[in-house]
């Protein structure tokens, strides 16, 4: 079939037809008899750029415009659509609804659409930019990726995933807003790096590229992690060799305690770094609580609560930084020679100069806001979650009375009430798999022996025992450690406790009259009670629990009694 009569059987089948898009001809008969019979789509060939005729001169179109042609296309069926390509020989009838294209072999194509499953519209373009002769796997890539381009631009979000990890995605998390003053205090110290918004807040800056990389928060807080585990091997060699004054018997306790303090300090720092930057870590927790929590009007937290002790906390961490920072410069600077020369244990193995003084200064400043603000972040999420329990069991003491007044057995809300109590648990889980886990036994593993070794050296050891100045010393790193431990560990139970706290009003409720759906309901809520412990667990080893508080403290006594009889 000659160019001239393709033309002209064109021109009879679509009189009205925009001369300047593709022309459709029938589809033969033998043609819908394959694809009703469900012929394999490969045995179809691959789509090829499209032609068309203008002013006589056949010219390809330009991709840009063909993609957009086909996406506007596709938008227009009800369903999605899938492409298939028939070659016929000359001759033929051409295929009714098709779009006509012509091959630099004279081979004429028809191109139909046709339903089929459910597609993302973006396959067909993705189809034509990676086919045709003038296409490579590189360009294709690069096709993909200016056509993403336009769509941000151009402000289409049709293609957006509106769920992020079963949750549903908002542009504003009211309750991780109501922290932003500790996140901000963290974010200024390199612990925190993400914004937990999917997609992330447009950045307004005008860095881009290569300075951007290298001026984001996130490569900021690798920085500071890098500067802190540096500071840890640094420290290391200490124990082993440095400045005459420093290699003394009587140095060796602090340098123990301050290698654990620095220990725990980069462990934490690192904790935080992963924490968020997995999105299915900490960013879950956050999407979850707004979705599910938020989401519901009974359930949700009063966001006063949690900002107002966000501030607290802030303020608290700023004083307490503050506070170290000055008591080093007064061993620094200041007139006790007895605080000049504790200070030869900080810079060790370094020489005990003025830089190298600063220099750790500034790194423990670092160090203190990483203790810090990790255990008040902790603390703050605690007692949120708490407080979100509290007033569960209120309103399930409240609506068990009301059934029980009405003579109803059951409450009417009761399955509300079991769904609500579910996701709190599962706030309990995400914060605890994403986080806390990994906070509870650095700080488990770094500051119980350190527990130990203190008490040991203020009860038993005789080399400081006329030294007021070191049993100071000791007695303050031994209130900062019972501060992280002990009220980190309380606060955790209390969780637990709260968790499980309904078990006792569940038992309250009667059961006469009650349907089948109804008992499932109470099983299910009594099976979660009575189940697996809901709090923050120890690496996921052991859940901290008042129980187990008692065993640990339990230890510790026995530890001591062991020793006080062999001495």
């Amino acid at each position: 079939m000659s160019q001239s009569d393709l033309k002209d059987t064109n021109v009879i089948n679509n009189e009205n037809h925009d001369p300047t898009e593709p022309r459709s001809v029938p589809l033969p008969s033998a043609v819908e008899d394959n694809i009703q019979a469900g012929v394999p789509r490969q045995r179809f060939g691959a789509l090829k750029p499209i032609v068309r005729e203008d002013e006589g001169n056949v010219e390809p179109v330009v991709k840009k415009k063909q993609k957009l042609r086909v996406k506007k296309e596709i938008k227009d069926v009800e369903k999605p659509v899938h492409h298939v390509k028939v070659k016929n020989r000359p001759g033929d009838v051409p295929p009714p609804n098709s779009r006509v294209s012509v091959n630099d072999d004279g081979v004429t194509d028809h191109i139909s659409v046709v339903n089929t499953e459910i597609r993302h519209k973006t396959t067909a373009i993705d189809k034509i930019s990676n086919n045709g002769n003038e296409n490579t796997g590189d360009n294709a890539e690069l096709n993909r990726e200016s056509e993403n381009k336009r769509i941000a631009e151009d402000g289409d979000t049709e293609e957006r995933n509106d769920t992020f990890l079963g949750y549903e995605i908002r542009d504003h998390l009211t309750f991780y807003e109501a922290m932003k003053p500790l996140i901000v205090a963290m974010k200024i110290f390199g612990l925190w790096h993400s914004d937990v918004i999917i997609p992330p807040k447009n950045n307004t800056g005008t860095n881009t590229g290569l300075c951007r990389k290298f001026t984001s928060v996130r490569t900021y807080c690798i920085f500071v992690i890098v500067i802190l585990w540096l500071n840890v091997f640094r420290y290391a060699p200490a124990f082993f060799y440095g400045p005459p004054e420093a290699m003394s018997d009587e140095k060796l306790f602090a340098k123990v305690i301050y290698m654990a303090f620095i220990l725990q300090c980069a462990g934490n720092a690192t904790a935080l770094f992963y924490a968020t930057s997995k999105m299915d870590k900490i960013p879950q927790f956050f999407h979850h609580w707004e979705d599910r929590i938020q989401g519901c009007e009974e359930n949700a937290i009063d966001l006063k609560f949690v900002r107002r002790r966000s501030v607290i906390f802030t303020v608290l961490a700023s004083i307490f930084v503050c506070v170290h920072m000055m008591h080093r410069l007064y061993c620094i600077f200041g007139p006790n020679e007895f605080m000049n020369n504790s200070t030869v244990v900080y810079a060790a193995p370094l020489p005990n100069s003025l830089a190298v003084q600063m220099f750790v200064l500034l790194i423990d400043i670092f160090e203190c806001a990483s203790w810090v603000l990790s255990i008040l972040f902790f603390i703050l999420i605690c007692l949120s979650i708490r407080h979100q329990f509290q007033l569960f069991d209120k309103r399930l003491d409240r609506a068990v009375i009301v059934a029980y007044e009405n003579n109803l057995g059951m409450p009417k809300n009761f399955e509300e009430l079991r769904c609500q109590h579910q996701e709190l648990c599962v706030a309990v889980i995400n914060s605890n798999n994403g986080l806390f886990t990994y906070i509870n036994v650095i700080a488990y593993g770094t500051m119980l022996p350190l527990v130990c070794f203190l008490l040991y050296q203020m009860l038993f050891s005789q080399t400081y025992a006329d030294n007021i100045a070191d049993i100071v010393t000791y007695a303050v790193w031994l209130i900062s450690i019972f501060i992280n431990v002990p009220m980190v560990s309380w606060i955790a139970a209390i969780v637990n406790t709260r968790a499980h706290a309904p078990l006792n009003k569940t038992y309250n409720i009667s059961v006469n009259n009650a349907t089948n759906e109804e008992l499932l309901m109470l099983n299910m809520f009594m099976s979660r009670l009575n189940g697996v412990a809901v709090g923050y667990t120890i690496f996921d080893l052991v859940t901290i629990t008042k129980p187990f508080i008692l065993t640990i403290a339990g230890l510790g006594v026995t530890y001591f009694a062991l020793l006080a009889e062999f001495q």
